[in-house]
């Protein structure tokens, strides 16, 4: 079943113009289009900022060209009733004539709000040049879950917000980003849109691909382009020749601590403050600073099913390239760095990867394989390292999103399970520490946990334990609580029936309920954190990796870990981590920071953006020299040691984020700066050398 709505300012009917050069827009020839390649010079309406459009009265598709990131086209159902009982997508049909991904925000508003802001958005990645049909299932309304299902030719989708239902919405609108005059101009043509029941029909396979057999889109040249297999082959070995008696500095201990700055060594990795400033020390007692990156491993996944029709080669095809076909998450994906590292090296690509990896390390500088890389090149290479811990202890009710419920007893037997991974490391000199968890979903957004909890009518242990602390705190008298609260319920036992965010109750409520959630949080990390410790007392307990520090909740793990760990993509500095030092007392580790680039390779930059290659080496020596002369910042982690797909790895990301692009060819622009920073470490660090101090030009950042 397809609904088409009353959409006003948005989506005429379909424009029909034969395609003249299939190649440069990469739809089929011979078939309907949306317009002529490289060309929005056609007559069509274009869309003034926020003016009103009536989709049924149009002939023709619209171009939306905004002004600014507030710019919107409107979706308003208006003169049609839509029943949502039988609703489950929202489809939109998009082409975008850019050289970079265009970000699609998807706002969606509650009827009758005063509110400007939205409830909850989406925002979702679209390739350039890339006909698209955009899906939004609406069952991500609910609020619940962060991270969008991938879709055939659809990139990245985040939702962020609160919970919202179908029969709620006043309006919904499209709004664009990144809108800078010149070359991030988004120009997008909307042909289509509609709710459906059932997912729409693809569009018809392209006749001519968008990626080359290396990985590399076709589409665009750039400097660094690899022009053949050959000069890929040719290239990479001579790199490999190049590099192979490296080791670090000799000023460096041999896990790559400084040998000036002696401690007393307990044969672990520990932390100690000398002087003011926090270090690791090594397991000889040598200060440690960690520099490292994250993501290191031999293989770079993508889904293709849906899309087999944009590749000019699949590495299925052909058994020698078996191991760069795998099926994960239900679908078949590819790693075209794989297939390049069996042309370069054949049977033996895994080890020579391995070494030539572990040599690129010393030669530049960095002393930790950090996380999420490859166990075999951990196991072998012998280097300092850090883990992510499998599997964070869940519970069969869920309290918002996936924070558990953590006052049922089966949150810590799940707790005990979860620490037994620790056994096969607990011995490891080489292993600096573990983080519990990377980024909990419960963490975006500034929410109130047990407000949340409270919202809906689902009972927990954990709900059971706020409503006991409830009526403790209010001397088992409702009456109080009601007057406190501004609510009417006849006993504390009547609170678990009632969805509370639709009552109009007080700000002394939001209090109540936001010192519990507290409580909760404690609960959630002492427990893991406690068993963690029973079977590995050796390591240091690196914490949860929060993507942002949203609410002071966060700061309450810090009682809990030995350091406090936030991938927080801040720029041109690195995060305020005095403020989470003044808040726990921990010193800290920033797991991830990046700056990317779309001037070679691929179309989105990533969370923080440069110019072009120089200014990525510009950006990297700032960041990293301006955190590790703060005396909290005991480790910074670059993510991540490869470029993404094109198509997206497996949820969508594509950026121009990686030390080295598909075809194993180094950014030699911010390898340099790498290498020139990290040779500078300590001595910046102890106040002998003052911090690299520049600032890039500002550009737009591409990221979904």
């Amino acid at each position: 079943m397809i609904i088409k709505l009353n959409l006003s300012i948005l989506f005429p009917l379909l424009l029909s113009i034969a395609c003249t050069n299939e190649k440069n827009n990469g739809l089929p020839e011979g078939k309907t289009v949306l317009f002529t390649p490289r060309s929005l010079n056609l007559n069509l309406p274009y869309i003034s900022p926020n003016q009103e459009y009536d989709f049924f009265k149009s002939e023709n598709s619209i171009i939306f060209e905004p002004e600014d990131e507030k710019n919107h086209v409107l979706i308003k159902d208006e003169n049609h009733k839509v029943e949502f009982n039988n609703i489950n997508y929202l489809v939109i049909e998009v082409y975008s004539d850019s050289d970079f991904s265009n970000v699609l925000n998807l706002d969606f508003f509650k009827k009758d709000t005063e509110k400007n802001e939205p409830q909850i958005s989406a925002r979702i990645g679209i390739n350039p040049r890339l006909k698209t049909k955009l899906i939004f299932p609406i069952s991500y309304l609910d609020g619940q879950e962060i991270f969008m299902q991938r879709f055939p030719r659809q990139l990245k989708g985040t939702v962020l917000g609160r919970r919202i239902s179908p029969q709620e919405i006043g309006q919904i609108s499209i709004r664009l980003r990144p809108v800078k005059k010149g070359f991030y101009q988004p120009k997008l043509l909307i042909n289509n849109a509609y709710f459906s029941e059932n997912l729409p029909d693809p569009f018809e396979p392209l006749s001519m691909p968008v990626i080359d057999k290396l990985g590399q889109w076709k589409d665009k040249n750039w400097e660094g382009k690899t022009a053949s297999e050959d000069e890929m082959i040719e290239r990479v070995r001579q790199l490999d020749e190049r590099i192979s008696t490296a080791s670090f500095p000799n000023g460096w201990s041999k896990y790559g601590g400084d040998k000036s700055l002696k401690l007393a060594g307990k044969g672990f990795f520990r932390i100690q403050q000398k002087d003011g400033k926090w270090f690791f020390v090594d397991p000889d007692g040598y200060a440690f600073l960690s520099t490292g990156v994250d993501v290191m491993n031999p293989v770079s996944f993508g889904p293709v099913d849906g899309i087999e029709d944009l590749f000019e080669w699949l590495p299925g095809e052909d058994e020698t390239f078996a191991a760069a076909v795998t099926n994960d998450r239900g679908q078949e994906q590819v790693s075209f760095l794989t297939s390049n590292l069996i042309r370069v090296f054949g049977d033996n690509w895994r080890s020579k990867w391995e070494l030539m990896s572990a040599n690129l390390m010393k030669t530049w500088r960095f002393n930790t394989i950090a996380n999420w890389s490859d166990s075999s090149f951990i196991a072998s290479q012998r280097l300092p390292y850090m883990i992510p811990l499998r599997g964070f202890p869940s519970t069969e009710i869920a309290i918002f999103r996936d924070f558990p419920d953590v006052f049922d007893p089966s949150y810590r037997e799940a707790a005990k399970q979860f620490a037994s991974q620790l056994e096969a490391y607990k011995n490891d000199t080489l292993l600096i520490g573990y983080f519990l968890r990377n980024e909990p979903h419960w963490g975006f957004g500034a929410h109130n946990l047990a407000f949340e909890m409270l919202s809906v009518k689902q009972n927990s242990t954990t709900k059971s334990e706020c409503i006991n602390w409830l009526s403790s705190k209010y001397n088992e008298n409702i009456s109080s609580l009601n007057e406190a609260w501004n609510t009417d319920f006849e006993d504390f036992g009547s609170i678990q029936e009632y969805e509370i965010d639709q009552l109009e109750f007080s700000k002394k409520a939001e209090e109540d309920l936001w010192e519990f959630s507290g409580l909760m949080v404690d609960e959630y990390v002492k427990v893991v954190s406690e068993e963690t410790k029973k079977v590995d007392p050796n390591h240091l307990n690196l914490g949860m990796r929060f993507a942002s520090i949203s609410t002071d909740l966060f700061y309450r793990t810090g009682a809990y870990v030995d350091v406090f760990s936030i991938n927080q993509y801040s720029s041109p500095h690195p995060p305020p981590t005095h403020e989470i030092y003044e808040k726990t007392g921990k010193p800290v580790i920033i797991g991830e920071f990046h700056h990317g680039a779309t001037d070679r390779g691929l179309p989105a930059s990533g969370i923080r953006a440069a110019k072009n290659q120089e200014q990525r080496g510009v950006a990297l020596r700032h960041y990293l020299e301006q955190g590790f002369a703060r005396d909290e910042v005991i480790g910074m982690h670059y993510f991540q040691w490869n470029d993404q797909p094109w198509t997206g790895r497996y949820d969508g990301e594509n950026y121009q984020i990686g030390v080295m692009d598909v075809t194993l060819r180094p950014y030699s622009e911010w390898t340099d700066a790498a290498k020139t920073t990290n040779e500078r470490l300590y001595d910046v660090a102890t106040g002998k050398e003052e911090p690299f101090y520049q600032i890039i030009e500002d550009v737009p950042y591409i990221y979904y």
